[in-house]
């Protein structure tokens, strides 16, 4: 009898020492982990400097509130703010879609290793202006999220028939509208490929509406193609290959590396060669040329 008390006694002291050293590895742990968290807040603070902290002009904070469409000069009193305000533009498009020549040179043409940086108000400006002389130009933007709750865009590519441009999006993020004219100008076809999550962007971002668009991936749906991803076509209709895995790169680093640029370039660089091919054969199809358009809550 005494000999089981004895054993239930120490059964006790032996828990009770057990529960006291996990109760001070705990605070300990505790304690460590809180200096560690201090430390590390202020190394991360001093590393990850976010350019959108230096955002003067943000249209859209991070939450999922309702789009909310900007009202065009002169028709403040005519258009909702649910309403998408080039509406009547976009539908005459829909209904009397115009016939255009994409490129004049041959789709294989060589890249070459020109191209312009913009990145300065008055550089965007002259752009601006290059880009109202012509009929068509490619576009393609490329968005970072990692460290941002809905992301913003970090670069946009621009190809007319005989320049390239990267646009420093980051650098110009407070006066992209400038852009917003000639990218709502009907009379001015612009090219993307899979252009659904690029008119959010730009419409988020800097109230860039897209008017007068042809969707290279949407032509390969209507053409049912194998595929419709940009790489398919790079191949099949340029014979240049692509590493997609590109993509998800930090695109907010500056400056960006030889391999981004050239990825960058080659989104953008061969889609007018590419629309006019699939252009082509839309029409030989009796298709017709498709301008797809995006009618959503945002567009």
């Amino acid at each position: 009898m005494a000999s089981c008390e004895w054993v239930k006694a120490a059964v006790v002291t032996a828990c009770v020492f057990v529960a006291a050293t996990c109760l001070f590895v705990a605070q300990t742990y505790r304690r460590r982990l809180q200096r560690e968290g201090s430390a590390g807040r202020r190394r991360y603070s001093e590393v990850e400097d976010k350019p959108q902290n230096y955002f003067k002009r943000v249209l859209a904070g991070n939450s999922y509130a309702p789009f909310k469409h900007f009202k065009r000069e002169g028709k403040e009193k005519e258009i909702s703010l649910k309403v998408h305000p080039y509406e009547e533009e976009v539908s005459f498009l829909l209904e009397h879609p115009p016939l255009i020549k994409f490129c004049s040179n041959h789709p294989n043409s060589d890249m070459g290793n020109s191209y312009s940086w913009i990145n300065t108000e008055h550089q965007l400006e002259s752009l601006a202006e290059t880009l109202r002389m012509e009929k068509v130009f490619a576009v393609d933007t490329e968005q970072h999220s990692l460290r941002s709750f809905l992301g913003f865009t970090a670069l946009m590519q621009i190809s007319t028939q005989k320049e390239d441009f990267l646009l420093d999006t980051i650098a110009l993020h407070d006066v992209m509208d400038i852009l917003q004219p000639v990218f709502a100008d009907p009379s001015i076809c612009k090219v993307f490929h899979g252009a659904d999550n690029d008119v959010l962007w730009l419409q988020r971002d800097f109230h860039i509406y897209v008017v007068n668009m042809f969707d290279t991936a949407k032509a390969c749906e209507v053409l049912a193609k194998p595929q419709k991803s940009l790489a398919f076509l790079l191949e099949a209709y340029c014979g240049v290959l692509t590493d997609k895995s590109l993509q998800r790169e930090d695109w907010r680093q500056r400056p960006l590396s030889a391999e981004m640029i050239q990825y960058a370039r080659t989104d953008a660089h061969y889609l007018l060669c590419i629309a006019d091919c699939l252009a082509s054969e839309l029409r030989t199809a009796g298709l017709g040329i498709v301008l797809p358009f995006f009618n959503s809550n945002q567009c």
